[in-house]
């Protein structure tokens, strides 16, 4: 084997790449959809849980839109989101416990 061969192969054995996007951003959703294998075969790492805090408040966004109609049911919406949230996070981690196979909860899920 050369030189070049060797170090090519060395390059594609060692080579890796990252990619920082916002999941908030439009632009996020038509790459995944241009470019399948983003999802497909890349490991995907959203850092950290959301705070319940951080829940309620976008949950409170949505739902503050004046086209719901939702007037009195619009705080129990709210909770009713946040604390789906939660209890899924919590679940998965007893799914992963028990059949060692991973549930992501991501931002991008909630709502």
């Amino acid at each position: 084997m050369n030189m070049f061969s060797c170090y090519v192969q060395r390059v594609k054995d060692n080579i890796h790449c990252v990619l920082a996007m916002s999941p908030r951003d439009s632009r996020f959703t038509t790459r995944l959809r241009m470019f399948p294998s983003l999802v497909n075969c890349c490991t995907i790492d959203w850092f950290t849980n959301w705070p319940a805090e951080a829940l309620y408040n976008v949950a409170k966004g949505a739902f503050s839109d004046e086209s719901m109609n939702l007037a009195d049911d619009e705080e129990a919406c709210v909770e009713m989101c946040k604390d789906m949230h939660l209890s899924v996070e919590k679940i998965s981690e007893t799914f992963f416990n028990e059949l060692r196979r991973y549930n992501y909860v991501t931002p991008t899920s909630y709502l």
